[in-house]
């Protein structure tokens, strides 16, 4: 399931036995016709604490990290 982050961004988390991993992806911009949103991976999976310094570090002007860390813990 995604969680939205940002009108552009949004990330899904992978469950697995012993640890959860996230992807991030970004919206591409389609047709205006298009009903459904398409969206991009921009990573492969990674820990949350990985995930968390890469949005702060791609994304830092939009708060997104915050929003991520709202969203694990």
């Amino acid at each position: 399931m995604l969680e939205n982050l940002s009108e552009n961004l949004c990330v899904s988390k992978f469950q697995g036995i012993h640890y959860d991993q996230w992807a991030c992806y970004e919206l591409i911009v389609t047709a205006s016709e298009s009903k459904r949103k398409t969206w991009k991976p921009i990573t492969g999976l990674m820990p949350a604490e990985a995930m968390s310094h890469f949005l702060l570090r791609n994304y830092p002007a939009e708060y997104v990290s915050s929003q991520f860390r709202a969203i694990v813990n």
